[in-house]
């Protein structure tokens, strides 16, 4: 039987944009979002995810949902509300524009679906309130990136006793993270710290996603602290060499755990 997890997060579409010459650019259009790419790429690694985010109605919100419904990724909790879809954009892989749309309104959430989940993550791409209520409500372990807004209250932890915190250096500055991603140095969990190779790799969007599900994924198969960690920033790493765009990683998260291992 799958583990189910609850993923709650943000739904955009993003747009990629590589070049520097307006004539000689290429281009990518695709799903979006770190709470898709990390529900997407926990599903990848063999779990049952629930999804909740909202969707604008409008053609992005038809874009996202078609394009994830052909993948066989479960939409049902992505709710269709008026406004317009979330929308990011970058230049090469340096985010310029955000729209956050009806990622700013309240989740749907259905807490008998919840009660069987054992596990969530959650980021806070939605609102803070939302946040708030869930860990008051939910009974199991929380993941929580604190990125990409700083919304957070510092004293978040007191909401929930089971609740590991996860954010890169910049986002922690106020919070006492667990688990910190420092980029292209690695990542540290309390005294444990695991380096990279060194080298500033071309394409780092949505690798913090991947750091994410892959440390959950290990972590749920029984993994240590330290092996759990080190396979994080590795996979996140091979994502950042080839693979443009954050979705892209989250579909090939499996390849790359498995040319890791």
């Amino acid at each position: 039987m799958k583990t189910k997890l609850a993923v709650l997060g943000g739904s955009f579409v993003d747009i990629y944009i590589y070049g520097d010459e307006p004539h000689r650019c290429e281009i990518i259009e695709d799903c979006g979002g770190s709470g898709l790419n990390v529900a997407f790429a926990l599903q990848q690694l063999g779990f049952e995810v629930v999804f909740f985010s909202n969707v604008g109605d409008d053609h992005r919100g038809n874009f996202f949902l078609n394009r994830l419904e052909k993948l066989g990724f479960d939409t049902r909790h992505i709710k269709r509300k008026r406004g317009p879809t979330g929308l990011h954009i970058s230049l090469n892989d340096r985010t310029v524009a955000v729209e956050r749309g009806v990622n700013n309104l309240d989740l749907d959430l259905d807490w008998e679906l919840l009660s069987d989940c054992q596990l969530a993550f959650v980021n806070t791409e939605i609102p803070r309130e939302t946040i708030e209520r869930f860990l008051k409500n939910f009974q199991g372990t929380v993941f929580l990136d604190v990125g990409p807004r700083r919304i957070l209250d510092p004293n978040v932890r007191s909401l929930h006793e089971d609740l590991l915190l996860i954010g890169n250096a910049s986002q922690c500055e106020l919070l006492q993270c667990d688990i910190v991603k420092m980029g292209s140095s690695g990542a540290r969990w309390g005294e444990l710290f695991v380096p990279t190779d060194g080298l500033a790799h071309p394409y780092t969007t949505g690798c913090g996603d991947v750091f994410d599900a892959v440390l959950i994924h290990c972590l749920l198969q029984g993994k240590d602290r330290k092996t759990a960690l080190e396979t994080a920033v590795k996979v996140s790493e091979e994502a950042a060499k080839t693979l443009k765009g954050a979705f892209a990683k989250a579909q090939a998260v499996k390849d790359l755990l498995s040319a890791s291992l």
